[in-house]
């Protein structure tokens, strides 16, 4: 029987540490670029923390326009509408700068200098034949790991459902990520996108696409953030703690890339398109219930994910540890304030059209350690309301 292939797909490079963020214009200047689309929510703009790239780039002399028209959940027709932004002023690159949705939008628009439109054509696994404009993303948010993933992430204009083009032809050229654009974030901010990280890892760790080389970068990403979240959400000042959460997304969201992620994302997202919440909240609210379902499907690497928790097994039987981890995850969204789905606005009424959306993932839902159901989906909305 020939043996499983070990795929682990890279970014060029990746810059992490205190201060990264300030070496921009080294990063510009090693993809000769001399002018750039910046991609940057309007928070980001309008409350000043666009600055720690416009001002290096001011200093260095590179040319900018910032793009920020679009929402926290991207539409397919933003990313699409910067295109003529980029022809028109003729810049070379694209820097995302933000959480997922900058990140994302960023890596759409880029993809579309050098593949035409539309997007959707490109929805799904590795069909975008080639290489996007050169591009740098820095993440602002230790959660989505978008700086280091194959995916962009979009919502059709039309059907209001999301779609995903994963291809390493999106990959950054650089990714940035800097602990210290964390240290002001505040508490619900921190708790969901710290969450958003850790189902990265969860999900990855349990994939039937998984490998021994891809769980040990979500071990060590699911440990750090355990072990961090906390204080990260209640003492945001504390550096260790904030440099473990964003080191533990920048894993898990790099291990993504090969592992898949499962069920959580698939449910997400049209609960996502249909109440404009945040991505790493709805994930959030789901984890909890989708591990409590899928725990009997891989009993073993449960029982691990319970240990990497901080939980205690010896002495237990697999069943019983694996369950460990549920509570674990359970305790932890309780502790740093996580919602349910009903408190985000999802009710009973539109679970059934919630459901029939989701099972309908097959890019993730194929990656899920136990086969999910339409049945199977509603039970666990309700067990998430």
């Amino acid at each position: 029987m020939q043996k499983e292939l070990t795929n682990i797909m890279c970014p060029t490079d990746i810059w992490f540490g205190r201060g990264a963020a300030g070496r921009i214009g080294e990063a510009c200047r090693s993809l000769h670029l001399e002018r750039v689309l910046i991609v940057a929510d309007k928070y980001l703009v309008t409350g000043g923390s666009i600055r720690r790239v416009t001002d290096v780039l001011d200093r260095e002399g590179i040319g900018y326009h910032i793009f920020s028209e679009f929402h926290p959940n991207p539409a397919v027709s933003e990313a699409e509408a910067a295109c003529s932004i980029m022809r028109e002023q003729g810049l070379q690159g694209v820097i995302g700068f933000g959480g997922g949705s900058s990140m994302d939008t960023a890596k759409a628009i880029a993809m579309l200098q050098t593949n035409p439109p539309p997007i959707d054509q490109y929805a799904g696994m590795h069909k975008v034949p080639n290489k996007g404009a050169p591009t740098i993303l820095i993440a602002t948010t230790a959660g989505t790991g978008s700086e280091v993933s194959i995916g962009s992430i979009l919502k059709d204009d039309k059907t209001h459902v999301k779609l995903g083009v994963q291809s390493k032809n999106i990959l950054a050229d650089i990714a940035i990520a800097d602990p210290e654009l964390t240290f002001s974030m505040p508490p619900a901010l921190t708790a969901y996108t710290g969450m958003d990280a850790l189902t990265h890892g969860i999900e990855g760790y349990v994939s039937r696409f998984g490998n021994d080389v891809l769980r040990l970068l979500q071990r060590e990403g699911i440990r750090r953030i355990a072990r961090s979240l906390r204080t990260a959400v209640f003492n945001g000042g504390d550096e260790q703690a904030r440099e473990d959460v964003m080191m533990g997304s920048m894993l898990t969201g790099w291990a993504m890339a090969s592992s898949r992620l499962g069920a959580c994302h698939a449910m997400a997202y049209p609960v996502e398109a249909r109440h404009e919440a945040a991505h790493g909240e709805v994930n959030a609210a789901l984890l909890p219930a989708v591990m409590r379902f899928n725990a009997i499907g891989d009993l073993k690497r449960f029982r691990e994910l319970a240990e990497l928790l901080g939980e205690p097994t010896e002495g237990l039987n697999d069943r019983q540890a694996a369950f460990r981890a549920v509570e674990a995850v359970e305790r932890l969204s309780e502790d740093i304030g996580i919602k349910r789905l009903g408190q985000l606005g999802v009710c009973e009424e539109e679970l059934p059209e919630l459901a029939d959306i989701a099972v309908n993932y097959e890019r993730l839902m194929v990656a899920n350690p136990r086969k999910v159901s339409f049945d199977d989906a509603m039970e666990i909305y309700r067990n998430a309301l």
